[in-house]
């Protein structure tokens, strides 16, 4: 394993982060393998449009018998796609491509594969797994979903930034200040990040919609109170100030004309950010342990039942500072 450490100077000083160059190159060549576009749809039937849902696409993907060791991951049937299910499929192959010794044991396969209702000699029940529910409800969570399962299995780090509440209903503690763009485009999280981490984005609304939902980690059951508005992504850069990263993007007028691609936006555009870099990718190989109807109940709060602090996010994510 190529384990190394990131470092470099940082507004702040110096900073290290341990970096496994096998794995980033892995999950790069993950996106690599997947088709352009191939359209964003989040509904949950088929249409004039879609001949089958996106749950519908993971699971003819995702191809794995009784008798198999490890599964077949085919992203050419993972059309259409919205953003959690593409960087869930984009995980899933780059395991598959780095895990050429076996490493990851059948026992965890099982248990990553995506268990959406339909059913099959795996899931001869047809469950579903609901937001923080089994591996694949982890992935597809709202809030930082990706970074809890990561942190779960063990297997990696996440690093964070705060832009901060706008509005003073979303403030978490008295004094909080909204950065000004030149020292939000200055935090060193973006000196951190590197090609093939996984990013989770909370988009900054308050300009163009005077919504401040980057403030905010979740949904809860309350129709007057700003909620998540996010997008999980594969970070591929940043050039200036512009961010380069690649998921399925949407939605849109036509959205068989969208999906798989590169999107770009400014840091501006984000109100808060966590990435999450993958270092350990042996330690998947702990998803043996987590079932199909494991709940992780933090994420599984986050979907409709309460919203996070900044504090309980960090813990989950296991950031100390």
């Amino acid at each position: 394993m190529a384990l190394c450490c990131v470092a470099g100077l940082s507004a702040s000083g110096k900073y290290s982060l341990p970096y496994n160059a096998q794995w980033q190159d892995a999950i790069l060549k993950a996106v690599g393998s997947f088709p352009e576009r191939g359209g964003y749809y989040t509904g949950g039937k088929p249409n004039a449009v879609f001949s089958k849902t996106t749950m519908q696409g993971l699971h003819d993907a995702y191809r794995m018998g009784p008798g198999d060791a490890r599964p077949d991951f085919d992203p050419m049937q993972a059309q259409p796609s919205f953003c959690s299910s593409a960087t869930y499929a984009v995980l899933i192959k780059a395991l598959l491509l780095w895990d050429v010794k076996g490493v990851i044991k059948r026992e965890a396969w099982v248990n990553m594969k995506p268990y959406v209702g339909i059913k099959d000699q795996l899931n001869p029940d047809g469950i579903g797994q609901d937001d923080g529910v089994g591996f694949w409800g982890r992935a597809n969570a709202n809030g930082p979903g990706l970074g809890v399962l990561v942190a779960e299995l063990k297997a990696g780090v996440n690093f964070t930034a705060y832009r901060g509440a706008m509005s003073e209903r979303n403030k978490e503690w008295p004094g909080e200040v909204y950065m000004s763009d030149s020292l939000w485009c200055a935090q060193d999280v973006w000196q951190m990040a590197r090609p093939g981490d996984l990013m989770k984005i909370f988009w900054n609304r308050n300009d163009s919609r005077g919504k401040d939902s980057g403030a905010i980690i979740g949904c809860n059951d309350d129709k007057t109170a700003d909620q998540e508005a996010g997008h999980s992504v594969i970070f591929m850069g940043c050039e200036g100030d512009t961010v380069t990263y690649w998921s399925s993007n949407g939605p849109g007028k036509n959205p068989e004309t969208l999906g798989y691609s590169m999107g770009r936006c400014h840091k501006t555009a984000i109100q808060r950010v966590v990435f999450t870099r993958i270092v350990h990718p042996e330690n998947f190989n702990n998803a043996r342990k987590m079932g199909p109807t494991s709940v992780n109940s933090y994420l599984y709060d986050l979907n409709g039942r309460k919203h996070s602090t900044t504090a309980e996010m960090k813990k989950q994510l296991k950031i100390k500072k």
